[in-house]
């Protein structure tokens, strides 16, 4: 690290006032590039012949100076490099983020690091490269072993290099050159019957891997598989199968030890994902890079959120001005956070922590969801409160949407 960029580092961080709740922070840092753009995604993303990977490198660190002028430093608790293809990026750029962190609030010792990889954009010696550079744990873009599942879907990946990845995630795990590694999959693709699917999280589970991340295909507005669907050169996906696939997953899982936790996500003791689990309960985060949205402490209200350019190029031009590159900022008061929290919570197995609600958005919270509950006839049959928990019952899953909005 150059001396003028510590210095600058120690000058921001004496004016610091605003500190992070539970006394730690979490750091979203977000890489826009990829190799191709999947039909499905709606993500800040972009493709590129050649990716300004130091000039993008010298944004975030300009960003990182800024927002955390007025930021008390902290531990940081996790990290996590997501995209995009942050794979793409190089262990040397991640290197230098995690040494900037680490001067300003100090990495915590059992810090969580992240990195989100895709089969194809990240080989063994990268993985390596990494883990020295300080990463240790990777969520690989698996999505699928089906060669006519992942061509439909539009990855730049074939099955093969996917279970190549898979495996060497696993053995990095076991040997301990990474604490954790967790593989996605996406169901309800058309084609894609149950079978598959069991067939995916056999495969996937079988060598070691201790975290599963699954998410039901959505047709979100303006990407190409929007256009598709809606010139009929595609089928839409079949919403009962998808539902049927999202009852069975916690089943599939479970002989190989991994509960859910989260709707989306099922992981053995230990390796359930920390950085995401601070979203869920309402941690305040810093969030940086193109499309990046964060929420950071804010004196007067229960914090500020905000979200950045989703173009890299305005992104960059803004910050080599030393301008931040924001698309909006919002104050977050006590009935704002009350619904944030709850639509959070309840996707957690565990449920909305009632102390905690009360705490993060104001005396009363938790009064106010019993009450909804109760008058909406849930409690007691789809909401079950248990020890300080107010939580979707199992059963209830396919619901929780409706749930939601009757209580949020």
């Amino acid at each position: 690290m150059s001396p003028q960029l510590s210095l600058s580092t120690r000058q921001l961080s004496e004016t610091a006032s605003l500190g992070p709740r539970n006394g730690v922070w979490s750091v979203y840092v977000h890489f826009p590039w990829c190799l191709k753009r999947c039909a499905y995604c709606d993500f800040a993303t972009s493709v590129a012949i050649e990716i300004p990977r130091q000039a993008y490198l010298a944004s975030v660190i300009k960003e990182l100076e800024i927002r955390t002028a007025q930021l008390q430093p902290a531990p940081i608790a996790t990290v996590f490099f997501g995209g995009g293809t942050p794979s793409l990026w190089g262990a040397a750029a991640v290197s230098q983020i995690l040494h900037w962190l680490d001067r300003w609030g100090g990495l915590a010792a059992d810090a969580e690091i992240t990195l989100e990889a895709n089969p194809g954009a990240a080989e063994v010696g990268d993985l390596q490269a990494y883990a020295h550079a300080g990463i240790n744990r990777v969520s690989a873009g698996i999505q699928s072993l089906n060669a006519e599942r992942l061509r439909w879907l539009d990855r730049v990946h074939d099955a093969d290099q996917a279970r190549a990845t898979i495996e060497r995630l696993a053995a990095m795990v076991g040997s301990g050159a990474l604490r954790s590694a967790s593989c996605d999959l996406i169901f309800g693709v058309p084609g894609q019957s149950l079978a598959e699917l069991q067939a995916d999280v056999d495969t996937v589970l079988a060598t070691g891997i201790p975290h599963l991340s699954a998410y039901s295909l959505t047709v979100e507005p303006n990407t190409p598989l929007a256009q598709r669907v809606a010139r009929q050169q595609v089928p839409a996906p079949d919403e009962e199968l998808s539902a049927t696939m999202l009852e069975a997953l916690p089943a599939m899982v479970a002989s190989a030890g991994l509960q859910r936790y989260e709707v989306s996500n099922f992981a053995r003791a230990q390796h359930r994902s920390r950085h995401n689990w601070a979203y869920w309960t309402g941690a305040h985060y810093l969030a940086v890079g193109v499309g990046a949205h964060g929420f950071v402490p804010q004196d007067g209200s229960c914090g500020m959120r905000y979200g950045n350019r989703r173009s890299a190029s305005a992104y960059m031009r803004a910050l080599q001005g030393s301008r931040l590159a924001q698309e909006f900022t919002e104050t977050i008061g006590p009935i704002e956070h009350y619904t944030e929290l709850v639509m959070t919570g309840l996707r957690l197995a565990a449920g909305v922590n009632l102390h905690t609600l009360d705490q993060y958005a104001g005396a009363g919270a938790a009064d106010r969801l019993r009450s909804s509950a109760a008058k909406t006839g849930l409690l007691g049959v789809e909401l079950i409160e248990t020890n300080g928990f107010m939580a979707v019952s199992p059963q209830a899953v396919l619901h929780l949407d409706r749930i939601v909005r009757a209580v949020a």
